[in-house]
């Protein structure tokens, strides 16, 4: 009986001091994972900045890996991969959700949470599940894209986070070699306002403060991205931003979305990070190849959109705008009917000048002729009796 007492205290001993260490490792296992999938406000928030991305690897061991983003696409680089399927996404439709979207600013950018009812399901060889959309920007004096074509920023960049659906959800995703597609489009200035864009931009006085948030409408998700997604770049990646995982497979599409200069303005400047700070130039450095392969699903990669970087570059020296909801560096187009309106004025004008001074100088012919004539004419002065 002794014995079986002395057996009963040993045990409950053991379970009292293992059960608390077994216990706090599960928490902190679940915290890790829980700011690699979410990058939500925590250790990893209040440890690394954007003004010191050099000590990332210090903090973070994945940030010094081989497999980084964002990266500089070389577009005589890359390969033409005519097996890539197009992307195919279900379910962006969110302009009936009864709850509408969360808008958060965490200080590090502006997320958009969004259902897993979004859906890429075509393009990978399973299905992925949205999960958060976020952007990166600059200031009107440097532009703020993290992916850069051949060498060239554009003003901002919008991320769509999806995970793999065989995980749980994102937290689970983040850290697994097949876990996370993301969807990147480049963001450039153009003439006219966009009015799906501003659906999100109309509320960024409301989650100004860092840590706020706040609620907006549902909304087409699919009306944030080129018209064109059949043609993009394809490379394997990381998280740009620690903890780094290099879990992600990136797909940037080759057609921009464009926001006008006020919309652009209110990006780079309404939101604060540290309650004071203004929040803007939240992008990494674009990081080295280490000789991964970059894949288009197109074949005229050496002028996107039809207009070099070189092109580029000049009109954005001169304050032209070169970027348009049709193509990298392209500028934006006037609609067809437009053109042809153009096109007819600029006849009818010629049209008219020629006949002007076809008249003019018909005019001055017979003018002259008239003139020859009543020259010929004799005259006899009238005698008062002839009268």
């Amino acid at each position: 009986m002794l014995m079986k007492l002395r057996i009963h205290i040993h045990v409950l001993f053991f379970v009292g001091v293992l059960l608390p260490g077994a216990s706090s490792s599960s928490s902190s296992s679940s915290s890790e994972e829980e700011q690699g999938g979410s990058q939500s406000k925590g250790a990893s928030h209040e440890h690394w900045g954007y003004e010191d991305q050099e000590s990332w690897s210090s903090a973070f061991k994945h940030c010094s890996g081989t497999s980084q983003s964002p990266i500089d696409v070389d577009t005589n680089g890359v390969t033409f991969d005519p097996s890539l399927p197009a992307i195919t996404l279900d379910g962006y439709d969110l302009t009936s959700e009864p709850a509408g979207l969360t808008l958060f600013n965490n200080g590090h950018t502006l997320k958009l949470q969004l259902p897993d009812s979004l859906q890429i399901v075509s393009g990978f060889n399973t299905t992925f599940h949205a999960a958060q959309l976020h952007f990166h920007w600059g200031t009107v004096a440097v532009p703020g894209s993290e992916h850069t074509i051949d060498q060239v920023h554009f003003p901002a960049e919008m991320h769509i986070v999806h995970y793999n659906s065989k995980y749980e959800g994102l937290a689970e995703a983040a850290s697994q070699p097949d876990g996370l597609a993301v969807l990147g489009a480049f963001i450039g200035i153009g003439l006219h306002e966009n009015k799906e864009y501003e659906k999100i931009l109309a509320a960024l006085t409301d989650v100004s403060i860092e840590e706020s948030n706040t609620e907006i409408p549902g909304f087409n998700v699919r009306h944030l991205l080129p018209n064109d997604l059949r043609r993009f770049y394809r490379y394997t990646g990381s998280l740009t931003t620690p903890p780094c995982f290099q879990t992600v497979t990136w797909t940037l599409f080759n057609d921009t979305v464009s926001l006008s200069r006020r919309q652009m303005a209110a990006l780079e400047e309404t939101l604060k990070a540290d309650q004071s700070r203004q929040l803007n130039k939240n992008f990494r450095v674009p990081q080295l190849l280490h000789g991964r392969s970059v894949l288009a699903s197109f074949t005229d990669t050496s002028s996107p959109g039809g207009v070099s970087p070189a092109r580029h570059d000049e009109s954005k020296a001169a304050g032209i705008d070169v970027h348009s909801s049709t193509g990298v560096h392209a500028t934006e187009s006037l609609p067809k009917g437009d053109i042809l309106a153009v096109a007819f004025g600029i006849l009818f004008a010629v049209t008219l000048l020629i006949l002007t001074v076809f008249w003019c100088r018909q005019r001055k012919t017979h003018s002259s002729v008239r003139k020859e004539s009543w020259q010929d004419v004799s005259y006899k002065q009238t005698k008062t009796q002839d009268v």
